[in-house]
């Protein structure tokens, strides 16, 4: 015999772990504790059959949170705060007793978390966690069904069989209305899955150096890179610093990173920002420019306002960032002439005679 009621709680776990999985990458430091906690205080409780967190506990732990993340909501940053919200809602309904309407609201939170992670995120990955999640709820909500009418009911497999059978039966049978409405639905422009059209060169993209004349042939990629919550300030700033080359060698364009000490001297308003950074083979972060500040754990920076991570990379990360967008960023003491004019001996003399007379006719820096 097979307890209702254990399948059940699985379900809801697992349902949990499936809509939690996919955001959990993108969630702030807070949000991700209290997810872990929530599992593990609800697992605890379940496996003792003795429920210490009440519902009237649960609903009085949601609202603190609720107003904080209410006043940081803004135009500006309206996603953070949301998806905070329903990450949190989802670990206290899982911390308490899994009664049936419990369980329920754990169900369609879940489903809005695992929507909500296509706000950072849209890959094939989404539609594997989508497919498991409806299977999974479809099936939850026949056996909830048994569980409403007695709690404690427990079924032969063969009984089993026929209510899984049931319960796996109502997604099946909603494909071909999907057939129906997938040719007449809107869709994004932006293609989901980028393996299906590789390109047969090599693709634009970041570099930690440059050099001239390597590639006959380069295609633009359309690769994310980073998104960022901001306020809205003009176009023609929106200029996104990331490294910056200061030597050349040969027909190669590199950095080094014994860089000469600035002071620079932050003109303008200050602009503010949340910027979510795609997996990368580079440690450089990616800022508008100039960033005057950068606020991440491991963090280091160079004289000429490069910053690069110090932790893991290859991995998403979100950085908060201020930077001076106005004018011209001014030092305190003069530039280092010798260490950024230092021209490669096998110049072509053709770009020295050009150089010599933009310059003769310019009138300053």
């Amino acid at each position: 015999m097979v307890a209702i009621r254990t399948l059940t709680l699985a379900l809801t776990y697992a349902i949990g772990l499936c809509g939690s999985i996919p955001l959990f990458p993108w969630l702030a430091g807070t949000p991700r504790l209290l997810l872990v906690c929530g599992f593990l205080a609800g697992f605890w409780q379940d496996r003792r059959g003795a429920w210490q967190i009440k519902p009237w506990m649960q609903n009085c732990a949601i609202a603190p949170f609720f107003f904080y993340y209410l006043l940081q909501f803004s135009r500006s940053n309206p996603v953070q705060p949301v998806v905070s919200v329903l990450a949190i809602m989802l670990a206290v309904r899982l911390s308490g007793e899994k009664t049936v309407r419990h369980s329920l609201q754990i169900h369609a939170v879940a489903l809005f978390c695992l929507a909500s992670s296509t706000l950072f995120d849209l890959s094939p990955v989404f539609l594997l966690y989508l497919g498991a999640l409806l299977f999974m709820v479809a099936l939850a909500l026949v056996l909830l069904t048994f569980q409403n009418q007695n709690s404690e009911m427990r079924v032969t497999k063969g009984e089993l069989r026929k209510i899984l059978l049931a319960g796996l039966s109502m997604p099946l049978m909603a494909i071909p209305l999907l057939l129906f409405f997938f040719p007449i639905m809107p869709r994004t422009q932006l293609p989901l899955w980028h393996f299906l059209s590789q390109p047969t060169g090599r693709v634009s993209g970041y570099s930690d150096s440059v050099e001239t004349g390597s590639q006959t042939d380069i295609s633009a990629a359309r690769t994310l890179v980073f998104r960022v919550e901001m306020p809205q300030v003009p176009y023609q700033r929106l200029y996104w610093r990331g490294t910056v080359f200061n030597r050349i060698e040969h027909q190669r364009w590199l950095r080094l990173t014994s860089v000469p000490p600035e002071f620079p001297r932050f003109a303008g308003r200050p602009v503010a920002q949340t910027i979510y950074l795609e997996p990368s083979v580079s440690r450089t972060l990616i800022t508008l420019d100039r960033p005057s500040s950068v606020i991440i754990s491991r963090v280091s920076r160079s004289h000429d306002g490069v910053y690069e991570s110090g932790g893991t990379y290859g991995k998403r990360m979100t950085i908060s960032v201020e930077s001076r967008t106005e004018g011209v960023t001014a030092l305190d003491r003069s530039i280092n002439r010798p260490f950024y004019l230092q021209l490669p001996e096998d110049l072509s003399e053709r770009i020295r005679l050009l150089a010599a007379d933009i310059r003769r006719r310019g009138k300053d820096d």
